[in-house]
């Protein structure tokens, strides 16, 4: 986010309350909006429609009345997150990202005298360029900044239009780190100034340089031992600010792993940056607990999802000094398909923190305009109303600062600061052996959101190192919903995979590309698979989730939306065969389809033990003859993937896509809740998810496990039935086998669940314990012809 210099603008004339794109018949998102001197509002999204972005704009006259629809974008079908740049009365730039068939590109488009010009690139084929900010320095300047992937590295780029000649790109970040959200900001006195977040250390922090005479040096804002990011600035006559989102590692109640978030604001002085404070020497200007973070104590209460900005910081200028803006969920409990939104401020007079207020209720996703200023006590903000069906309408509102409402929030009790990863929780890599070849244990969570999805939080290149950092996940899946309340656009879907590939390191880690499949199909043996209410809140036809966690190799393969192939699996299923992928199930209620591409059922997350709620479903599947493997993903909307409770553990020859999606299409793999308990199970020899066959009806069933934890009992299940329980003797290493003889005729399953010390609690929404108590092997899979059974064990 950029801001661009205070001027004055008249705001007298403004209507109250005016619909922006009342008219559209696209999914709507991401808006900017600058307004002009005489009221009229400039907005511009993305809107997205049937597998396709475009970048659109739109006048909104001082009094409310809407001008034409206007479309920015040319060519191609993917575009986002654009944003307005009015430099002169004549000429208004348009700066969006978009990928192209060479990768991925900042371009620009100007409108002269209201005539559009032809779309330019604005950064160079050598980069991969996304988040792109622009803002105006002249009437015949402007400076756009983005961050580029180049050689495997994030550096922060900025390249400056000057009249009609573009100036070449320059590098601002060093080469320590991988860079990325620029925000830049400028006032009339030439002081201009560029900030930025960048990872490194395993921590992330804020911050940058003045580029008012060529390249100061980079300056340190946030903490460094804290991880700092999303910054956005702003130069006023009070001096130049930066606000960022801080967030600490925490631990709730009996394991439960989260994130605390606060944001804070710093300004920039003679000595350096200086962090605001209130009265009482405390920095932490807003803490983002209510709708974000469940609460633990004195007794759970978990929250939803939240189709709006809850964590990002934004800053307005007024008379007497600034005011730190951010978007709070109105309701901790509240749906997230009905969402209402708080628009709360905290007014900075003399660089101290005032109490905060309420400033604006009742809409969610509130965005300032340009320029981010106080005129008369009125500004400038939008914010959306969202409607079943996947439709935001945009409202364009003249808030108030002298009109607001107490702003109250409950204490969040039962959290505690903790350093990741819990080392103890770690284990050495493992391997096994299977007749002449040597297998690797990697630790997988392979259904993860991050802010690509629009209920959840957390950037996209945040949670992959989370994944790998704190996480300590081997391999990692970000299955994004194609289609929850509102559309996965383009955009977001390929930007998630571009992010994929940027982190992937063969023998390493692995980010592998995908999403999430969010169909739901009718109870009700009468009604279409294809009709909307089936999907649309508040769901028709005693509908019920059939989710797939859709993974490709990384190459990638299209997002086949659910809603937009009438609710066909089939569809779903010969495209990720064609693409060389794989699905997984998910949750606790499903259809299997049967295809091969099917390999796998989650029979636990972050959101409770679907084994334990409905044993039936996983049972009757195998009993009805489907070869599947058992797998656990966290479906982390929390933020901590690899560390919402349920991990799988996937033998491959080595941490190559190749290997793993093979070792996932044999079943190579076993599911626990959290923990990282290694489990080997063999029938006559053979590995885990195997089908075998004995003429004898003759099977040795062992188990070789290791606890993190004292293993408890370990339980045999044949054919959905407890045949077998051992009790452990109070150490983490288990070894045992059982002899079954004479099995009937037929097809048979076996699985082992193992069950360590201190036992997981089931907690409300998504909050299970990070480092649970169980596993399973996948089921060996045994077809026999032979007289009656008898049994014995050792």
């Amino acid at each position: 986010m950029s801001t661009a210099e205070p001027s004055f603008v008249d705001l007298s004339k403004l209507s109250a309350d005016a619909v922006i794109n009342t008219d559209s018949n696209t999914y709507d998102s991401h808006p900017s909006a600058i307004t002009l001197s005489d009221g009229t509002t400039c907005v511009t999204w993305t809107a997205f429609k049937e597998s396709r972005d475009q970048i659109l704009l739109r006048f909104i006259a001082a009094n409310g009345t809407p001008g034409p629809l206007q479309t920015v974008s040319q060519e191609g079908s993917v575009h986002g997150h654009p944003t307005v740049v009015s430099l002169n009365e004549k000429d208004l730039w348009v700066i969006w990202s978009a990928k192209r068939p060479e990768g991925w590109r900042i371009l620009g488009r100007l409108c002269r005298s209201g005539v559009w010009q032809k779309t330019v690139a604005i950064s160079g084929k050598q980069y991969q360029a996304i988040h792109p900010t622009a803002i105006r320095v002249s009437e015949h300047v402007m400076t756009v900044a983005w961050s580029g992937l180049q050689q495997s590295r994030f550096r922060i780029q900025t390249r400056s239009l000057q009249g009609i000649r573009w100036l070449p790109p320059r590098t601002e970040s060093d080469t320590e780190g991988n860079a990325f959200r620029p925000a830049l900001a400028f006032k009339p006195d030439g002081n201009f100034w560029l900030v930025w977040d960048q990872y490194e250390q395993n921590h992330y922090r804020v911050v940058g340089r003045n580029l008012s005479a060529g390249q100061g040096p980079i300056e340190a804002i946030s903490p460094t031992d804290m991880h700092c990011l999303q910054p956005t600035l702003l130069n006023t006559d009070q001096g130049l600010y930066a606000a960022w989102l801080q967030k600490q590692d925490v631990l709730g109640g009996p394991g439960v792993v989260s994130q605390w978030h606060t944001l804070h604001v710093a300004k920039r002085t003679d000595d350096g940056w200086r962090q605001i404070t209130d009265a009482a020497g405390n920095p932490v200007a807003a803490e983002l607990t209510q709708g974000l973070v469940a609460q633990i104590e004195p007794q759970p209460v978990a929250t939803s999802g939240y189709l709006g900005r809850r964590t990002t910081p934004m800053l307005l200028a007024d008379e007497k000094g600034i005011w730190l803006l951010w978007e709070r969920k109105s309701d901790h409990r509240g749906s997230t398909a009905q969402p209402r939104g708080d628009l709360v401020g905290r007014q900075i007079l003399q660089d101290q923190l005032q109490p905060a207020v309420v400033l604006a209720q009742g809409k969610v996703d509130y965005h300032l305009a340009h320029p981010a200023q106080v005129s008369g006590g009125k500004f400038v903000a939008l914010a959306s109303n969202v409607y079943p069906g996947g439709r935001r309408l945009y409202h364009r509102l003249l808030c108030d600062v002298n009109q607001h409402t107490p702003f109250q929030q409950a204490d969040w009790q039962g959290w505690r600061p903790t350093e990741l990863p819990i080392q103890e929780e770690l284990t050495e890599r493992q391997q096994i052996q299977v007749g002449e070849k040597t297998y690797q244990l990697y630790w997988a969570d392979m259904h993860c959101h991050n802010n690509l999805s629009s209920d959840a939080e957390g950037e996209p290149d945040e949670l992959n190192y989370y994944a790998r950092d704190r996480g300590a996940l081997d391999v990692v899946v970000f299955t994004n919903n194609d289609f929850y309340i509102v559309p996965l656009t383009q955009y977001e879907y390929e930007l998630g995979n571009f992010f994929a590939n940027a982190f992937t390191r063969p023998k390493q880690f692995l980010s592998l590309p995908g999403y999430e499949w969010t169909s739901r199909i009718p109870g009700v043996k009468t009604a279409r698979l294809s009709d909307p209410g089936n999907w649309t809140h508040p769901y028709n036809n005693r509908s019920y989730p059939n989710h797939r966690s859709v993974i490709y190799p990384p190459a990638g393969g299209p997002v086949i939306r659910f809603m937009e192939v009438e609710n066909d699996i089939n569809r779903l299923n010969y495209e990720v065969e064609k693409a060389g992928g794989i699905t997984l199930t998910q949750h606790p209620a499903f259809k299997p389809s049967g295809h091969p591409v099917e390999v796998g059922m989650e029979l636990t997350s972050g959101w409770g033990n679907y084994m334990q709620q409905v044993p039936q479903l996983f049972h009757g599947i195998l009993n009805q003859g489907g070869r599947l493997a058992f797998v656990a993903c966290g479906d982390s909307h929390r933020r901590a993937p690899g560390l919402s409770g349920a991990l799988t553990g996937i033998y491959a020859e080595e941490l190559t896509a190749e290997s793993i999606l093979e070792a996932l299409r044999k079943r190579r793999c076993f599911a626990t809740n959290g923990s990282r308990v290694f489990v080997d199970t063999r029938a006559n020899g053979s590995l885990m998810g195997e089908a075998i066959t004995t003429e004898t009806g003759d099977v040795e069933l062992t188990l070789q496990a290791t606890g993190t934890r004292p293993i408890v009992r370990t339980t045999l299940i044949h054919n959905g039935k407890e045949i077998k329980t051992f009790e452990g003797k109070g150490t983490k290493e288990f070894k045992t086998a059982h002899q079954i003889e004479n099995l009937p005729a037929g097809q048979h399953w076996f699985y082992w669940r193992i069950v360590q010390d201190k036992d997981a609690p089931a907690f409300p929404g998504n909050l299970m314990v990070a480092h649970g108590h169980l596993a399973w092997s996948t089921p060996h899979y045994v077809a026999v012809s032979g007289s009656e059974s008898s049994s014995k064990s050792d």
